[in-house]
């Protein structure tokens, strides 16, 4: 089985190895028109994300200050909206010059032609030294994009202690003995989940794409998403358990009624105030200022690993690219954009980049450090008992995504999991032929 130990970090930015802490370098971002060399034409670039807590500005400041002829416009997309809005842009003749997109995105733009080949960028380098994530990556023998990190394989559920050691509970370590948690907390007069599913990706995001993952990959030969462009397996028939696992948490009285009504960032605070005792998240949770400046003596952070279902006693998991840094194929000012991908992944500007943000990467050679709060649900992904596999030779459409997460929704306030599972066969069939397969 293929294991790779994934690694997260909380650290300031700009303290990377051999960068004395002075923050992103320009080894690879262009000149500075020092010396005796003409000066450069002036030039703008447009760069877009969903990053809406600037945590991309610091790079692009960085890249500015060091290639002073050229100005970047960072556009920040909403996250709900960014796959559609991305779409319409690049079909009209607008795409952004660089840009971070979503895996399930990836294949499809590249086989479409949207994407520059960056093969033979220097910036490519650190993929290609990790030959299992640059072959995943490729297509048609090409790349055309970095894997800026990994997106968590299997994102870990918090925990307060404080409240864990008020009722003697100790962390579970499989589906019975979390269910016994969520009950001994029920019956303490305490909420035990809490979702921000206002916005619903915090709902798809995290437990249910755990839980999905585990159960179908051992079902599909390791690649839920070819199996399903292929129609090997229907949507209802890798989506049902967990579905299912997410609705009983539901009916037992386990998430907070509040969940449905709470964005992200409210759903963060509403566990740091204590009035829930867990929170499904991904990685960056320690860093976000709730979590900071929660009230210690009512609040310490813990994590472990969700409750997934096993197959012949392993734990299956996927690590996806969860931001891909891309350059528009049909950008009028490439050399310039090229600099802004090869100073953003350059490893001394990457790793801060990383640990800054808590994000997972299964690139070796960052030297990436964990953050205390993550060591033991990171030390999991080391046991001889998990299977990470990296991509996918297709992906489902946003629009087919965006249904599994009406699903969720509708799950949270009282739809029936048959109901929702006929739903989404239904909207599967309508998307099903715009799967991009790379074969």
């Amino acid at each position: 089985m293929p294991l790779i130990l994934m690694t997260t970090a909380v650290a300031l930015y700009g303290c990377s190895s051999g960068n004395n802490g002075q923050g992103p370098v320009a080894s690879q971002g262009g000149s500075n028109n020092s010396g005796s060399e003409s000066p450069k034409p002036n030039v703008t670039l447009k760069y877009a994300s969903w990053m809406s807590k600037g945590e991309d500005k610091p790079i692009i400041e960085a890249f500015m200050k060091a290639n002073p002829h050229i100005k970047v416009e960072e556009e920040v997309i909403d996250g709900g909206q960014y796959s559609q809005m991305l779409q319409t842009r690049i079909l009209s003749d607008d795409a952004p010059d660089v840009y971070l997109l979503p895996f399930n995105q990836y294949t499809q733009y590249a086989t479409e032609g949207h994407l520059y080949d960056l093969s033979n960028e220097p910036g490519m380098q650190l993929m290609i030294d990790n030959p299992l994530v640059d072959q995943a990556f490729q297509i048609n023998g090409k790349r055309f994009g970095f894997m800026v990190n990994a997106g968590t394989p299997v994102s870990p559920i918090y925990y307060n202690k404080k409240i864990f050691e008020k009722y003697n509970l100790d962390v579970p370590t499989n589906a019975e003995e979390f269910l016994a948690v969520n009950q001994t907390l029920k019956d303490n007069g305490v909420e035990p989940l809490v979702f921000g599913a206002k916005d619903a990706w915090t709902l798809s995001g995290t437990l249910y794409t755990a839980i999905f993952r585990s159960y179908a990959l051992p079902k599909t030969d390791g690649d839920i998403f070819y199996a399903l462009a292929k129609g090997d397996v229907k949507p209802s028939e890798v989506i049902d358990y967990p579905l299912q696992f997410i609705a009983d948490l539901v009916k037992q009285g386990y998430v907070s009624e509040a969940s449905s009504t709470l964005t992200y960032d409210q759903s963060v605070q509403y566990f740091a105030d204590g009035k829930a005792a867990m929170l499904p998240q991904g990685t960056w949770v320690p860093t976000l200022d709730p979590i900071v400046n929660a009230d210690s003596a009512s609040f310490e952070l813990g994590a472990f690993m969700p409750p997934v279902p096993r197959a012949d006693g392993i734990i299956h998991a996927m690590s996806n690219g969860d931001r891909m840094l891309v350059v528009s194929a049909n950008t009028k000012h490439p050399e310039e954009a090229k600099a802004l991908f090869n100073f953003f992944v350059n490893p001394d500007n990457l790793k801060p980049y990383l640990e800054e943000q808590s994000l997972f990467t299964v690139l070796k050679g960052l030297d990436i450090q964990t953050a205390p709060v993550l060591q033991d649900y990171v030390n999991g992904f080391s046991a001889d008992d998990v299977s990470v596999v990296i991509g996918s030779r297709s992906a489902v459409t946003p629009a087919f995504s965006k249904e599994v997460d009406i699903s969720l929704q509708n799950i949270l306030v009282g739809s029936s999991v048959e109901a929702e599972l006929k739903r989404l066969d239904e909207e599967f069939g309508k998307t099903k032929d715009q799967m991009v397969v790379k074969e």
